[in-house]
């Protein structure tokens, strides 16, 4: 948030919020929905890297945030796009796809904390991405779809350990 951002209490008291450009909409409206995943999404990215003695994975997840961030402001609005950051998972998930054994089935989260918040929010971003392509927002969708991939392979990585 800005720093000169002040709350104006009460103003959503009405079950309305505002957009960019000041119109206001309900608090149900599907792009703020979406803005709530993301921002659950990211908090869950945070709790995920807390466990992490991976340094990679955790500075991986840092700008994952970063990049959650900036989804959130294409969808309320803000120019912009992600395309960096959807060309920077596909480098990691081709790397990390290298080095991993593809599994044989499906695959139970619980081999470990770190392993099944890994999953958690591999599952929250899959909630984001149809939620994104629902409101026709395709290059936060990309990268959410991108994101799941690699949140996967993390969460491999991790039950390997």
């Amino acid at each position: 948030m800005p720093n000169n951002f002040k709350p104006r209490l009460g103003a959503g008291d009405d079950g309305r919020t505002d957009l960019l450009g000041g119109r206001r909409v309900p608090k149900t409206h599907a792009r703020i929905k979406l803005n709530a995943l993301l921002d659950e999404l990211s908090a869950l990215l945070g709790l995920l890297k807390t466990g992490l003695r991976d340094r990679a994975l955790r500075t991986e997840l840092t700008a994952t945030q970063a990049a959650l961030v900036k989804a959130s402001g294409l969808i309320a609005g803000l120019k912009g796009d992600l395309k960096p950051e959807t060309a920077s998972l596909e480098a990691l998930i081709a790397a990390r796809s290298a080095a991993l054994k593809p599994p044989k089935r499906f695959v139970l989260p619980g081999a470990g904390e770190i392993e099944a918040l890994a999953h958690l929010a591999r599952a929250r971003t899959r909630i984001c991405e149809i939620l994104a392509w629902e409101l026709k927002a395709k290059e936060p969708a990309v990268y959410l779809n991108r994101l799941s991939d690699h949140l996967f392979l993390a969460a491999l990585k991790a039950a390997k350990k």
